[in-house]
């Protein structure tokens, strides 16, 4: 069971792997990735939210993916050859899940301390605020650091659940 608070990860300095979504800089904790890969067959699944593209196979764990671009509601765009899976574990109150995320460009690991990051209490955004850990200040970027766990809410975490177990079960 995970004892982090609601902003759990951003109470340590520490490694953040960067990738683009519309052309802007994010950022996830290191220590919440399993692993990055190329775009694989994605098998679709009926009647799932938009931002839910399917289910992978990754060496036999099927693996739902959503692309993080439709879940923070930017507009959506093709896959090309530097669109990338980021598979994270998150977790929510008793539900644990691997999953993918569909990013446009995976860029580097990166060192980031506290001092670096504005919280986003008078930061406006057209990025629903419950998904972000703050803003960090990188080499006169901004970074959008995401908070994994809260990337899906408990509900959404416990319908993929059922979504990777109903799927899992067929292969």
């Amino acid at each position: 069971m995970n004892g982090n608070s609601l902003h759990g990860d951003l109470q340590q300095d520490g490694k953040y792997l960067t990738f683009l979504l519309n052309e802007q800089p994010y950022g996830v904790h290191v220590e919440s990735i399993l692993q990055i890969i190329a775009i694989p067959e994605i098998t679709p699944i009926p009647q799932t939210e938009s931002y839910i593209k399917g289910v992978i196979n990754r060496s036999g764990r099927i693996t739902p993916v959503m692309d993080l671009r439709l879940r923070l509601d930017l507009p959506g765009r093709d896959y090309d050859d530097r669109t990338s899976i980021i598979v994270i574990r998150a977790e929510n109150m008793d539900v644990e899940i691997f999953m993918g995320m569909i990013v446009d460009n995976v860029l580097e690991v990166i060192d980031i301390d506290m001092s670096q990051v504005d919280q986003l209490s008078s930061i406006g955004s057209k990025i629903d605020n419950r998904y972000i850990h703050g803003m960090a200040k990188v080499k006169g970027k901004v970074i959008i650091l995401l908070d994994t766990n809260r990337i899906l809410s408990h509900k959404e975490l416990i319908q993929m659940k059922n979504l990777q177990q109903e799927s899992g079960t067929s292969s």
